[in-house]
């Protein structure tokens, strides 16, 4: 992919980038992801838990649903105003500092909260704010990293992503009962490494000049791409969108699908949660560079990108009829670990190799992140639908059923993608 066009015409294709600069990039998302991927995982639920436990699967369900819908109109948005940035510190670096300056307030809020709806405007905050840091960060890849090193270095964001809920588990065990260490220290993680990456980024440019006002038409173009003009990257956003929402209801509920389906001693919970997230995890971190690999070495995106989307139907289907712990870790294991592994490290590349223009690269990106999210915020409005009742007697098994038919149809767009293979 070439280099943002300026007013001038075309920049120069981005030079290789060294292993200094792709493993601070991976670091940066690592710490990043870490900061909401935990939460959004597991200490959020168990943070509801704690403050409404009578009302859990309600109250967890607004929040993921409402966190979610917040943070698909922030990442395009926030990637709008990134690729329209004129600052003398570049249009990325910004956005990255005010979007981890926010999340901090968010997590303190978070933290300190003693009912649901102050925890609930903190969770918006941290939402929006991470989002402007994530919409920043990935842009970086199509501005500052060449084509044949895309595939890696968008895997690697992937592997981030899994091995940021992997490591950051370990926060809630060695803190179980300390919710701002829970939130907080993967914000500092955060701070941390894409501190190190902004000081290290020093070539990132700002916006040409003569840009245009950013008026209520720019606005709207943040959240909308037109299929008539870039077709492939429409078909591709719906292929993801419907593979999202198997992983979506995964990652929303494995906590309690571990409660209520599974329903382990009381005392065994904490530990199932970590092998929960550790297991999937470790192999999820695995996949991802894998994918990336597949994708830089043989040009076929269509192709991991749908053997994930199998892997992540198959391992639905299994937690549809798991009833013990084996089980249960067998089907996170498949979708958890192999298809949402196979699905990060592949997307970025796949999302690129779709788009055509390459001077709204942050724009797209997050809109990328609208497909990819919007599942996490649908799936758990639709939920109680499926669920029904709350608890032991909740219908587990129609919901996942459901999410498993809706990944396969994501075979329809993906197919018809004409631009990669």
């Amino acid at each position: 992919m070439s280099s943002p066009q300026t007013a001038a015409g075309t920049a120069p294709a981005p030079k290789p980038v060294g292993a200094p600069f792709i493993g601070l990039y991976a670091l940066a998302m690592f710490g990043i992801w870490m900061s909401i991927m935990l939460p959004a995982s597991v200490t959020l639920a168990l943070r509801i838990s704690q403050i409404d436990p009578e009302g859990k699967n309600v109250s967890y369900s607004i929040a993921a649903g409402v966190g979610t819908l917040v943070a698909l109109i922030a990442n395009p948005l926030f990637g709008r105003l990134s690729d329209r940035t004129r600052s003398r510190f570049g249009r990325r670096r910004p956005w990255i500092v005010v979007g981890l300056a926010g999340t901090i307030v968010g997590a303190i809020i978070i933290g300190l909260s003693s009912s649901f709806p102050l925890l609930l405007l903190g969770w918006i905050i941290m939402q929006a704010f991470v989002n402007a840091a994530i919409a920043a960060t990935l842009a970086i890849v199509p501005d500052r990293v060449p084509a044949k090193q895309q595939g890696l270095v968008g895997a690697l964001s992937g592997m981030a992503s899994s091995g940021a809920v992997l490591v950051g588990v370990f926060f809630v065990q060695w803190f179980p009962t300390n919710i701002l260490a829970q939130f907080g220290l993967p914000v500092l993680v955060a701070l941390l490494f894409a501190g190190m990456l902004v000081a290290m980024f020093r070539d990132d440019q700002p916006a040409p000049a003569d840009i245009g006002p950013f008026d209520i038409k720019e606005f709207l173009s943040s959240f909308y791409i037109d299929p008539r003009r870039s077709p492939d990257f429409a078909k591709f956003l719906v292929a993801l969108f419907l593979v999202a929402c198997g992983m979506g209801v995964i990652s929303t509920y494995t906590v309690y699908l571990l409660q209520d389906r599974v329903a382990p001693p009381e005392a065994e919970l904490p530990g199932l949660i970590t092998l929960a997230y550790v297991i999937p995890g470790v192999v999820a971190t695995i996949s991802a560079p894998i994918a990336g690999w597949l994708n830089d070495r043989t040009g076929r995106r269509k192709l991991v990108m749908g053997v994930a989307a199998l892997f992540v139907v198959a391992g639905l289907i299994v937690l549809a009829f798991a009833t013990t712990v084996p089980m249960f870790m067998v089907g996170l294991i498949l979708s958890a670990g192999f298809g949402t592994g196979l699905a990060y490290g592949s997307y970025i590349g796949f999302a690129v190799a779709t788009m055509n223009n390459p001077g709204t690269a942050a724009r797209d990106l997050g809109v990328v992140n609208i497909a990819l999210s919007l599942p996490y915020s649908v799936m758990p409005f639709i939920a109680p639908l499926f669920l029904g009742e709350s608890g032991a007697q909740a219908n587990y098994p129609a919901l996942l059923i459901v999410s498993a038919a809706l990944t396969l149809l994501a075979f329809v767009p993906m197919l018809m993608v004409r631009s990669t293979r």
